[in-house]
């Protein structure tokens, strides 16, 4: 009962936060480009379903786990029965599909909600024995939030099966333009589905980042013919312009804690980071007389500030203290993150999206597309959400953080840039 009381709550708390009108369909959905042949393979049987359900929950949770790359999920068409416990559970017959584990459950319609109920089942015997329940939960969703309720159980499969947080509960921010003056801030579940629009535009929107609390975006806007960077809470929908400094202001990034914002200006007429307040103030400026500075990204600690800087010829990723001051060179071409872990640096290297190991300093190329750009990782560190070029259009594309596992979004009319992962937007 306490299960079903937590999980219930933090589900109806992140329903409130994101109360503005979503739709079930998608802007984009994930097609695989290229899977892992090594992946582990699991079994998500349909779930039992009690009523009508408006939503195939075990497809849903296959597609999560498909999509972290780490999961190879057995075909429907190749389950010997589709049991709804682990009472009816006969481990030889799933471990003869090269499966260790199974996921069984049941949906049944409660209130104005859905109860959804689901075990994992250890079938190979790595527990002590096989058929063991290695992990379950029981927890009541509302109806409009069937999908938020499947992507709870994917997040706590895949936990417990990786011991890595699972961040199918998630958002992206990303930039829809539509012909040459229609743009909109788009927010939709990491998936591409209940997708709103935060905001539209005449003229161009740009570079959209969290707060680490999930319950704003930092972005440019072009209206009034000026380049500012302005704060949206998105409950409300109130906005503060935070950089408004002569000439262009862009690329904002919030710091760890959310009580800063560092972005790009080029008041002095070459570009230069300033750091001000989340909710405005006046800008320090924390570089100068050293070229072109841009793209700030702050580390996880938030003692230190990457940026882009052309200061030697070309542009590359260097690191400064969140001061400013003490620069150094890293490496790349521009667009440098550190993963929330602080092992990883994903950046732009040769128009492809990079991975640098941190302790080792190995560099491994992630993507294979053409004019990549713009990488954010999502809060666990797995994967890399970018924007590349396909023939005229602009596209977004998923890749592993180990770069063996690809699949692009197509969307529908538009070009898709810009796109920001958000962070974890529950407890647990």
């Amino acid at each position: 009962m306490k299960l079903v009381s937590r999980l219930t709550s933090v589900i109806g708390a992140l329903a409130l936060l994101f109360s503005v009108k979503a739709v079930a369909e998608s802007d984009v959905r994930i097609s695989i480009d290229q899977g892992i042949s090594t992946a582990q393979p699991i079994v998500v049987v349909p779930f039992q379903a009690n009523g009508g359900v408006p939503a195939d929950v075990a497809q849903i949770v296959s597609d999560d786990l498909r999509n972290s790359g780490k999961f190879t999920p057995v075909p429907r068409s190749q389950l010997p029965s589709q049991p709804s416990s682990a009472a009816e559970i006969v481990p030889d017959q799933w471990t003869s599909l090269g499966a260790d584990n199974v996921v069984v459950g049941q949906v049944s319609a409660s209130g104005g909600g859905y109860n959804i109920a689901y075990q994992l089942i250890d079938v190979l015997g790595t527990s002590g024995m096989a058929g063991n329940v290695i992990a379950q939960g029981s927890f009541v969703v509302p109806a409009a939030q069937i999908r938020l309720g499947a992507h709870t159980v994917s997040d706590q499969v895949f936990e417990k099966l990786t011991q890595i947080r699972g961040a199918f509960r998630t958002k992206i921010a990303y930039v829809v333009q539509r012909g040459v003056s229609s743009y909109e801030l788009r927010v939709s579940d990491y998936d591409g589905f209940n997708a709103f629009t935060v905001t539209t535009s005449k003229e161009p929107l740009m570079s959209p980042e969290w707060s680490p609390d999930g319950s704003k975006l930092a972005y440019v806007t072009f209206e009034n013919k000026k380049s500012q960077v302005v704060v949206q809470d998105l409950r409300s929908k109130s906005r503060k312009v935070v950089g408004s400094l002569k000439g262009h202001n862009g690329a904002p990034s919030f710091s760890p804690d959310g009580s800063r914002v560092a972005f790009a200006s080029n008041q002095d007429g070459l570009l230069n980071i300033y750091v001000t307040g989340a909710n405005g103030g006046s800008p320090r400026q924390l570089t100068s007389n050293a070229g072109n500075n841009t793209e700030p990204s702050w580390s996880p600690d938030g003692g230190t500030i990457l940026f882009t800087s052309d200061r030697a010829g070309s542009p590359q990723v260097y690191q400064m203290s969140a001061s400013g001051g003490g620069a150094s060179l890293i490496g790349g071409n521009g667009s440098g993150k550190i993963s929330a872990d602080g092992k990883n640096l994903i950046m732009v290297a040769g128009d492809k999206i990079v991975r640098r190991d941190l302790a080792s300093g190995s560099t491994e190329v992630l993507s294979s597309t053409f004019l990549d750009e713009s990488p954010s990782i999502s809060p666990n560190g797995t994967m890399v959400i970018y924007s590349s070029t396909k023939g005229v259009s602009k596209v977004l594309q998923l890749v592993s953080a180990d770069g063996r596992f690809k699949a692009n979004l197509p969307g529908a009319g538009g070009q898709y840039k810009f796109p920001a992962w958000s962070p974890y937007l529950t407890k647990q």
